[in-house]
C-alpha cells in the first residue's frame, strides 16, 4: 500500500488524526442523514458529492492508521471514547451490496493512498531517503517543510480529493446512462461486480496476498461467490472462502477471478 505519510513526525501525524476525525464528525452533525444515503439507489449529485467526502477522510483515517500500525506505534495521546465512537460509527460505509454509484464511489477512495503518493512534491514521492546522498536529504526536508503542519496537510488532502470528485462525476453520469440503455444484463453480473469490488479492497490493502491467506481476507468482506458457482452446485451453502481454496476445482476459479479483479485495480 503506497504511504503518502511516511515523511511525517509522529506527533505530526497524531494531529492529523485528530483533525481528521473532527472533520467526519462535522459532516455528519451537519447532516445527520448523511450515513443512510450510501445505501441509497437514488441520490442528487450534491448528495454523492458529501458521501464521497465523508469515505474520502475516512479513508484518510485509514491511511494514518497504516502509518502508525507500519511503525509499530500508538497515538501518544490515544484516542477519546467519542472518537472511537465515530470512526467505529463510519466503519463499512459501503456494503458490497450498496448501489453503483457507490460501488465506483468506494473503488476511486480504495486508492486514495496513491493518488495521495502521486501529489506529494517530486521529492517525497520516493517513500524513502539514502542517508548517504545529503543532497536528497535536504531536498526531502525542504519538499517535507510545506507539509509540516495540520492545515498545509488538509489543505493538500482537500486539492486531491476535488481532484477525485472531478473524476468520479462522469462515471455517475455513464452509469445512469448505462442502467437507462442496457436494464438487462447477464443473470449474475452485479454479482460478480461486487465481488470483484471486495477482491480489490483487499489488494488495495495487502498486495501480495495468495491462497488461503487471501481468502482469509475475503472472509472478512463476506462477498458471494460467481452466481454460476451456486447455479452449477459447485459452491455449497455455507462454504467459506478458505474452504473453497481446499477444492481443487474452486481454487482455480478462485485464482482466474483473483486475475480479472486485479485487471481494474
Amino acid at each position: 500500500m503506497p504511504r503518502p505519510f511516511w515523511f511525517l513526525r509522529s506527533e505530526l501525524a497524531e494531529a492529523l488524526l485528530h483533525a481528521e476525525i473532527v472533520t467526519v464528525n462535522k459532516l455528519i452533525a451537519r447532516h445527520p442523514d448523511l450515513l443512510k444515503l450510501f445505501d441509497a439507489p437514488e441520490t442528487t449529485v450534491s448528495q454523492r458529492r458529501l458521501c464521497f467526502v465523508l469515505l474520502a477522510h475516512r479513508e484518510v483515517l485509514e491511511i494514518i492508521n497504516e502509518w502508525f500500525a507500519g511503525r509499530y506505534e500508538q497515538p501518544s495521546g490515544g484516542i477519546s471514547d467519542a472518537e472511537q465512537k465515530i470512526v467505529n460509527l463510519t466503519t463499512g460505509l459501503v456494503s458490497t451490496d450498496a448501489p453503483e454509484w457507490a460501488l465506483e464511489m468506494g473503488r476511486v477512495v480504495n486508492r486514495l493512498a496513491g493518488h495521495l503518493r502521486d501529489a506529494l512534491p517530486p521529492p517525497l514521492e520516493a517513500e524513502g531517503y539514502n542517508s548517504d546522498n545529503p543532497a536528497q536529504s535536504e531536498a526531502i526536508l525542504t519538499a517535507a517543510s510545506t507539509l509540516d503542519t495540520v492545515e498545509k496537510l488538509q489543505a493538500w488532502i482537500e486539492k486531491v480529493l476535488k481532484r477525485q470528485l472531478q473524476r468520479l462525476r462522469p462515471r455517475w453520469t455513464a452509469i445512469r446512462m448505462q442502467v437507462a440503455r442496457v436494464p438487462n444484463k447477464r443473470k449474475g453480473w452485479e454479482q460478480k461486480q461486487k465481488l470483484h469490488i471486495a477482491i480489490q479492497k483487499v489488494l488495495s490493502a495487502k498486495p501480495g496476498l495468495q491462497g488461503m491467506e487471501f481468502c482469509a481476507e475475503l472472509d472478512k468482506h463476506h462477498p458471494l461467490p460467481l452466481y454460476d458457482w451456486t447455479k452449477r452446485g459447485e459452491w455449497r451453502d455455507g462454504l467459506t472462502w478458505k474452504e473453497a481454496w481446499g477444492i481443487p476445482s474452486l481454487r482455480r476459479k478462485i485464482r482466474r477471478v483473483r486475475q480479472e479483479a486485479m485487471k481494474s485495480l
